[in-house]
């Protein structure tokens, strides 16, 4: 048995072309869709990330306070 694997979506019309095309050649056709969970992939990385700070105090305030102090330094020097 061979398998021939389609890796894109394809309409209905093109996939009834290919299947009387090897129909005509005398080759018996199965036909089976699977569902590809395109998200799964980008959750898992996401996921992978979560333990990359658990060891640092990360604080929404200080993170702030810390752009807050960025943006009066460049203020001052007039880089912006």
């Amino acid at each position: 048995m061979t398998e021939l694997i389609l890796k894109s979506e394809i309409d209905g019309k093109k996939l009834n072309s290919i299947i009387v095309f090897l129909n005509s050649w005398g080759i018996d056709v199965e036909i089976r869709t699977t569902a590809t969970n395109k998200k799964s992939g980008v959750k898992s990385l996401f996921a992978e990330s979560f333990g990359m700070w658990a060891d640092r105090d990360i604080d929404i305030k200080q993170i702030r306070q810390q752009i807050r102090h960025r943006r009066t330094k460049s203020y001052e020097n007039g880089t912006l």
